[in-house]
């Protein structure tokens, strides 16, 4: 895909359609809801959802993935539409069974349900995870981080090449309860110490960042 192709693409993706519109207002009585609104996945736009997937893919290049939090596999239907001629091996996982019943109607994917911690996942490429980490998890602050070091940990040893997640940034940001917010700086400082190869994406948006871990 040349450069002009990857523009255009990124600019039609981005910036909606009249799909996004009508998924964007579904309601829970509307018969596609589950499968199309952004709303279940934990997103306020279908293209706020697209943008975030974008970001968290910067430099794949048709390499497996595994899909941490795949919720209805979404980020597999967006790679099929915006790298169209790509062929890759995508595995998902999911703790809620709703979900990865509807990743299954939706992409005709088969999709793990049960907790990342303790499932026996495949190592691929890259392991990505979309929005994993903005919910506390933890009875404490200190807990929650703690926690989340763990679990980048194991997602770092499932992936030969390319850990990429995101986290929401408290700097700018209205907080919500029930959320978790990391300062980039602590995280980048973390991980670096770990793992060396770390890059950290704070100049898209406000509320997320990016966070990438290479391997080689």
């Amino acid at each position: 895909m040349n450069r002009e192709h990857l523009i255009q693409q990124i600019t039609e993706n981005l910036a909606g359609s009249d799909d996004f519109e009508k998924w964007d207002n579904l309601t829970p009585k509307d018969t596609d809801y589950m499968l199309h609104s952004p709303t279940p996945v934990g997103y306020n736009t279908t293209s706020e959802q697209r943008y975030l997937m974008q970001n968290l893919l910067v430099g794949w290049n048709n390499e497996s993935i595994l899909d941490v939090g795949c919720g209805r596999a979404d980020l597999y239907g967006f790679i099929k539409q915006f790298y169209p001629a790509s062929i890759f091996t995508y595995h998902g996982i999911d703790h809620n069974p709703t979900m990865t019943a509807y990743a299954k109607m939706k992409y005709d994917v088969e999709c793990i349900t049960g907790a990342f911690e303790t499932a026996l996942l495949p190592v691929t490429s890259w392991v990505i995870a979309n929005g994993l980490f903005t919910q506390r998890r933890c009875e404490t602050e200190d807990a929650d981080l703690q926690k989340l070091f763990e679990d980048v940990d194991l997602l770092y040893n499932q992936a030969t090449n390319v850990v990429s997640f995101n986290l929401l940034n408290p700097i700018n940001n209205t907080h919500h309860e029930g959320f978790f917010y990391v300062h980039p700086g602590l995280v980048l400082d973390m991980l670096i110490e770990k793992y060396q190869n770390v890059v950290l994406r704070n100049n898209y948006s406000k509320d997320v960042y990016t966070v990438t871990i290479y391997k080689i």
